[in-house]
């Protein structure tokens, strides 16, 4: 029987974090579509990473902290608790964030 499946950021309580591009940080895929469509809860330390391409479409929801992007032509943004944003793969940027990070996140890998 097929039933929504609940997203909650306490998930990432229950899983120990891993050292990615040489960050702590902690993912729970709650949801595996196949096609590469995935969805879960993330979570990372502080940490500054830069990409010529991001690698995956993805749209996130910001749980905890802030997260700033920085484009090649000089423009920022940022998102807050609450806010929500989409990538599309490709995209050029830097990715930074001061503090730890929690975010839902829905991911297609093509």
């Amino acid at each position: 029987m097929s039933k929504a499946i609940r997203l909650a950021a306490t998930d990432l309580d229950t899983v120990e974090a891993v050292l990615e591009d040489g960050t702590l940080s902690k993912t729970v895929e709650r949801l595996n579509c196949g096609g590469g469509l995935t969805s879960g809860v993330w979570e990372s330390e502080a940490h500054t990473w830069e990409t010529e391409g991001y690698p995956v479409d993805e749209t996130c929801v910001i749980i905890e902290g802030t997260v700033v992007f920085r484009y090649p032509d000089g423009m920022e943004e940022s998102y807050g608790p609450g806010e929500a944003f989409a990538i599309k793969k490709g995209t050029p940027l830097t990715w930074h964030q001061d503090v730890l990070v929690r975010k839902y996140y829905v991911i297609r890998e093509s």
